[in-house]
C-alpha cells in the first residue's frame, strides 16, 4: 500500500506534477511543501520554485536547502488547529533526531502564508521566514482525510486503493455502498463490472458506489474483531455500530469486507456468500 508520495528534486528543477500547494511568499510566489534532512532531523521545507530554493527552520534560524523532497497527491486539504495538537489525518513530514513525528502545519506571516513543522511536544508551528524562525500557536494542519468518489466499475478514479485481488489476479478495490440500512465496505471487481457486499450471509451486487481514493494507508494484522486506534472507517450498521475496511486471504483470493467488532470477525463477500473469517488485516493510517 502506498504512503505519501515525495519526489526527489534539486530546488533548481522543475516542479514534479500534482505538487502540493501550501501558501505564497509576501510576493505573491507560490509556495508547495517539501521535506529535507538537517541534523538528523527530517523537516518541514517550504519550496519556493521562482527563487529556485527551499527553506527549513532549525534552532531559531531559516537554513537554504537545495536537495529536497517535494509533496505530490491529490486529495489533501487544511484544517484550523492550535497548540500542538493535530488531527490523527494529519500528514507526517518527518522525525526528529529523537524519533519525535513532525507534522505539516501552514500560518500568516508578514503577507506569506507559509509552511512549517509542527512540532506537538512544543506547543506551536514552526516556520522559516526572513533568516530567522518563527514559532505560532494557531496555524492549520495538512490532512488527508477518507474520500471517496461516487463511481461505478466502468470509471475507476486516479488513486483508487487497490485491496487485493480475484482468483485470476485481477485487481479489486475498496468501495463502499448503502444496503438494507447498513454503509458497507465494496469490493470493487473491475473485471466483473460490478462490485458486492457481504450482508444477512449473502453476497449481493452492487453497480453504483463509491471508491476510496488517497494516499497514506497500510494493512494491519489482526484477529478475532479486533481494530487498531488508527483504522479507517467503513461505514456504520443501522444500530449504529461502526465497521472497518479489512480484507482476508480464501479460495487463492485476497478480498476486502467488513470487520464487525460485535461480532468478532471479519465478512467478506465470495462465491455468492458471507464469509466469516477470524484472521485479517485491516486498513490503517500508515
Amino acid at each position: 500500500m502506498a504512503g505519501h508520495f515525495w519526489s526527489s528534486i534539486h530546488a533548481s528543477n522543475d516542479l514534479p506534477p500534482n505538487a502540493v500547494m501550501a501558501g505564497h511568499d509576501s510576493d505573491g510566489s507560490p509556495i508547495y511543501v517539501g521535506r529535507a534532512y538537517h541534523d538528523g532531523d527530517v523537516l518541514v521545507a517550504k519550496y519556493v520554485p521562482s527563487r529556485g530554493q527551499a527553506y527549513i527552520c532549525h534552532s531559531g534560524q531559516e537554513i537554504e536547502k537545495h536537495d529536497i523532497y517535494v509533496l505530490c497527491g491529490e486529495y489533501y486539504k487544511w484544517v484550523p488547529a492550535s497548540g500542538g495538537f493535530v488531527p490523527n489525518t494529519a500528514v507526517r513530514s518527518g522525525l526528529t533526531s529523537e524519533g519525535e513525528p513532525l507534522y505539516i502545519g501552514r500560518a500568516h506571516w508578514e503577507g506569506s502564508l507559509t509552511p512549517g513543522k509542527i512540532h506537538p511536544s512544543h506547543g506551536c508551528l514552526y516556520l522559516a521566514y526572513g533568516g530567522s524562525e518563527h514559532s505560532v500557536s494557531n496555524y492549520e494542519v495538512l490532512v488527508q482525510p477518507e474520500t471517496f468518489i461516487s463511481s461505478n466499475c466502468d470509471s475507476i478514479p486516479a488513486g483508487a486503493i487497490e485491496a487485493g485481488h480475484d482468483e485470476d489476479g485481477s485487481p479489486i478495490y475498496l468501495g463502499r455502498a448503502w444496503h438494507e440500512g447498513d454503509q458497507l465496505p465494496v469490493k470493487v471487481c473491475p473485471n466483473q463490472g460490478k462490485g458486492y457486499v457481504a450482508f444477512g450471509g449473502v453476497e449481493h451486487e452492487k453497480y453504483d458506489f463509491e471508491i476510496l481514493v488517497g494516499n497514506g494507508y497500510d494493512w494491519v494484522a489482526c484477529s478475532n474483531g479486533e481494530v487498531p486506534p488508527n483504522a479507517a472507517h467503513a461505514g456504520q450498521t443501522s444500530g449504529g455500530e461502526t465497521l472497518y475496511f479489512g480484507r482476508g486471504h480464501y479460495s487463492n483470493s485476497l478480498i476486502p469486507g467488513k470487520v464487525h467488532q460485535s461480532h468478532g470477525c471479519l465478512y467478506i463477500p465470495f462465491g455468492g456468500q458471507e464469509i466469516k473469517l477470524h484472521d485479517y488485516e485491516v486498513l490503517v493510517r500508515a
